[in-house]
């Protein structure tokens, strides 16, 4: 058998190879490259009532924004005022320090477990404010979070043009080990940077590849059953799940078309594997390709005309994209001996994917050039955020599994330090 990615693999490893659990943390932190991005004040929002809240809504805002790499958050203790309103700030306060951006709130109590958060951002260059300010409404404590992430995707759009993907989640697999060498395998979701994970299916036999629905309300997946694996589908608002692929041999791969009605995937039934793909509404399934090489990993283009695969037609996996309407198949990679695992990012203008076994790498599809984003030998499972500016994958920190972000220019990578354990497979949600 050729050599392939790891995930294409990892039917075999995660039988035979043990790994050791992550220590557990509570925080984010960043690591890699210097960060050249907007100097931005935020500072800590003012809690009306003198109180206090769990949540500490200018650390996760920072948090956010200082992981896309777009921009470069001050620190407080160089703030030489704290205004929560309009008519307390002082833009040379800020222009002192160097700030582009500034950002200010308050959260209200209104009684009980009720809570209304406002804030406002400022154009310090411009001395004006980007808007008239916003409010979060009817929010309990615990809801505070994703007001963060709301005000985070408001700055960002405020001063990239763009949609934030904060308030988007992710799915990853983790191993537990329940008792001496049993363990028990557990698909999980949770917010983007790994906060409040759940358990959402879990089996004794491994789980691999999921991939969410573009509505983010289902997840398919590779389950393991008495007679090899299956692909499944977990409808996540009731917990029910059904098989969609149970063929003889490999079953592998699945992938959601961008309208939600088909399941791409990878199966051996008939020999080596080929792409098929299954129709949600009529229950059919169709055979993509055939070729003698093994055809794995699909991923759909943009239109929803087009997919792109791994094979190994040159003898080492390389990506490769087929016509659904009965188009030729091309070859896409040509830099290195090994491409693996690709899939596009939201205007289908980047590819990113698993370079020479183990390199997180995105290209440019129209010239072909490629932005390193990691070199290590033990990165896999790359995925987009939905605004293609962040990139998720899986790695190794210290010989320990982790989750780690990368923005897609590869100058910042953020470990998702929230989630611990033998962590696997990760994948990015579209946005709520």
């Amino acid at each position: 058998m050729p050599l392939f990615s790891r995930s294409f693999l990892s039917f075999l490893l995660l039988l035979l190879l043990p790994m050791s659990a992550a220590q557990a943390q509570i925080e984010i932190t960043s690591d890699g490259g210097v960060v050249r991005g907007i100097p931005t004040a935020i500072v800590p929002f003012k809690i009306v009532d003198g109180g206090s809240v769990e949540h500490q809504i200018d650390q996760i805002v920072a948090a956010d924004l200082r992981a896309s790499g777009k921009f470069d958050i001050i620190a407080s203790n160089n703030y030489m005022s704290f205004p929560s309103r309009t008519d307390q700030v002082r833009f040379k306060d800020w222009r002192f320090i160097d700030a582009e951006a500034l950002v200010i709130g308050e959260i209200w109590k209104l009684g009980g477990d009720n809570y209304e958060l406002q804030f406002h951002v400022f154009d310090v260059a411009r001395e004006q404010e980007i808007g008239t300010g916003k409010r979060i409404p009817n929010l309990r404590e615990r809801d505070l979070r994703t007001a963060a992430h709301i005000v985070s995707d408001h700055i960002y759009t405020a001063f990239t043009g763009k949609p934030g993907a904060f308030n988007s989640r992710i799915a990853f697999m983790k191993r537990s080990e329940i008792e001496f060498q049993r363990f028990r395998h557990r698909l999980m979701v949770a917010d983007w940077d790994g906060y409040g994970e759940q358990e959402v299916y879990a089996s004794w036999r491994p789980l691999l590849s999921p991939s969410w629905s573009p509505d983010g309300s289902k997840i398919a997946f590779v389950a393991f059953s008495d007679g090899g694996s299956v692909i499944k589908v977990l409808e996540l608002r009731t917990g029910q799940h059904k098989t969609i692929a149970s063929f003889k041999g490999i079953n592998s791969a699945p992938a959601w078309s961008p309208d939600g009605t088909q399941l791409a995937y990878s199966t051996s039934k008939d020999g080596s594997p080929d792409v098929y793909v299954y129709d949600t509404l009529t229950g059919q399934h169709r055979r993509v390709n055939t070729h003698y090489a093994i055809d794995t990993e699909p991923a759909w283009t943009i239109d929803g005309q087009n997919l792109l695969f791994t094979s190994s037609r040159t003898r080492k996996p390389q990506i490769y994209r087929t016509d659904l309407n009965g188009g030729a198949t091309t070859r896409v990679t040509f830099e290195g001996e090994e491409n693996a695992n690709a899939s596009f990012d939201y205007d289908g203008s980047r590819m990113v994917m698993v370079h020479e076994g183990g390199q997180i790498v995105v290209m440019d599809v129209e010239s072909g050039e490629l932005t390193w984003l990691t070199r290590s030998k033990f990165d896999e499972s790359p995925s987009f955020s939905p605004n293609g500016d962040m990139v998720l994958y899986a790695t190794e920190y210290g010989f320990e599994p982790a989750l780690v972000v990368s923005s897609s220019d590869g100058r910042v990578r953020t470990r998702l330090e929230f989630i611990s354990g033998d962590v696997r497979e990760p994948a990015w949600s579209t946005l709520k």
